[in-house]
């Protein structure tokens, strides 16, 4: 049941305001909490890589010592995470904690994340991504700032407690030329912004560290002549020059901005091409979060489950995966009576279309999201067959099996 925000203000008042989970849904919560004139104290967090930094300016700290430390009467955990919030909540439970008393679960006040893919085009053909193993691609396009205003508004006025968007999908979101002004429009909305981008292009990284962007994910699959295997049709070269470029710029312009270097591990890119890369994401002052590679998109994966061919891109991604894809897909069904994570995804393509999901590249569920209200979108997908059919094969799981943070150490 969803919660208000006068309800949030009754459970929280007089307490600290801890957000469990610093990644881009944590981050939401809080500017959606500045946005009511609520302080956060700071971020709570399990994964290595968060230790000794900060998100929009808060602290981030081990989440079993505060858990430790202070009274539970005293502060309040704001659950956020989009893939684990249930495992969280167990162990606030096992620590003694009362829902609405102690922490509440954010996705009573937001379930959704919206992504706008400002761009409906990219400039790398990667095998495990559909823009490189798929043969029929969307019509190519960039959202104007005019329509982008249009579904800001509309996104504000159904999501009262909406804390991100996300300016990408399946598209590179450097390549719209309308970026920076998209990101000031949001900030002076109060709304997280966020991309991903390969960093493989000349844009106007200074215009858009200076519109005041808080999130900033690179992505990456090996470091030096590896790097190119898989992120195909990418230059070590000219990913490397931007990326030490984009470190200077956070710490000239906006040294809040928190930039993830999402490291995909493939059969090829462990040992010493992994231990450069994370040298280097703290001689950058990155953060470094590896996690096992996977097949994109759902479409795909669906079709390897049901026999059908694959291509012959997304069949050497497989070859090269460090999960095979078989015994994801056994994981994911073994999780099949758990909630689907990706519901908390809502993609708007570039020309308006919304997709069933964020994970798969089709199809869409409505034609126009600024003609068509978001609770009849959100009823006609619970209701649909294609999201009954997911779940039922587990396949809603899928990317929450490859997606956990996978520290490798040298010996392994």
């Amino acid at each position: 049941m969803k919660k208000t925000v006068e309800k949030l203000r009754e459970i929280i008042s007089g307490k600290k305001i801890y957000v469990w989970g610093a990644m881009i849904v944590g981050q939401g919560v809080c500017r959606a909490l500045e946005r009511y004139g609520l302080k956060v104290t700071g971020f709570l967090d399990s994964s290595p890589s968060f230790q000794g930094k900060t998100a929009l300016g808060y602290p981030i700290y081990l989440a079993g010592e505060i858990l430790k430390l202070e009274a539970p009467e005293s502060r309040v955990v704001l659950i956020s995470s989009g893939h684990y919030d249930l495992e969280i909540e167990e162990t606030c439970i096992e620590a003694g904690l009362i829902k609405d008393q102690h922490y509440i679960m954010s996705r009573e006040l937001n379930d959704l994340d919206p992504s706008v893919d400002i761009s409906g085009i990219c400039n790398l053909k990667c095998i495990s991504c559909p823009r490189g193993n798929m043969e029929v691609q969307p019509t190519p396009g960039q959202m104007s700032v005019e329509d982008y205003q249009r579904v800001l508004d509309k996104l504000l006025r159904e999501i009262p407690f909406l804390g991100n968007i996300q300016f990408y999908a399946w598209g590179e979101p450097l390549l719209n030329k309308n970026l920076p002004e998209i990101i000031e429009r949001t900030r002076e909305a109060k709304v997280l912004t966020a991309i991903s981008s390969n960093l493989n292009i000349a844009g106007d990284y200074v215009r858009i560290i200076q519109s005041g962007l808080d999130w900033f994910k690179v992505s990456a699959s090996g470091f030096g002549k590896t790097y190119e295997i898989t992120h195909t049709g990418g230059r070590w070269d000219r990913f490397f020059k931007n990326l030490c470029s984009l470190s200077e710029l956070k710490a000239q312009y906006q040294s809040e901005m928190q930039i993830v270097l999402n490291y995909h591990l493939y059969k090829h890119n462990l040992g010493e091409d992994y231990e450069n890369m994370k040298a280097l994401c703290e001689e950058l002052d990155l953060i470094f979060r590896p996690n096992a590679a996977y097949l994109y998109p759902m479409d795909t994966v669906r079709d390897y489950m049901d026999g059908k061919a694959i291509s012959s891109e997304a069949e050497k991604a497989v070859s090269m995966l460090m999960m095979g894809l078989d015994e994801g897909l056994a994981k994911a069904l073994r999780r099949k009576d758990k909630p689907c994570p990706e519901e908390r995804c809502f993609p708007i393509n570039w020309d308006r279309k919304v997709r069933f999901c964020g994970v798969y590249f089709k199809p869409y569920i409505a034609d126009d999201f600024l003609e068509t209200p978001l609770d009849e979108i959100l009823k006609k997908r619970a209701e649909s067959h294609f999201c009954k059919e997911c779940k039922k094969r587990g396949l809603h799981q899928f990317t929450g099996v490859y997606l956990e943070e996978k520290i490798i150490h040298q010996d392994q």
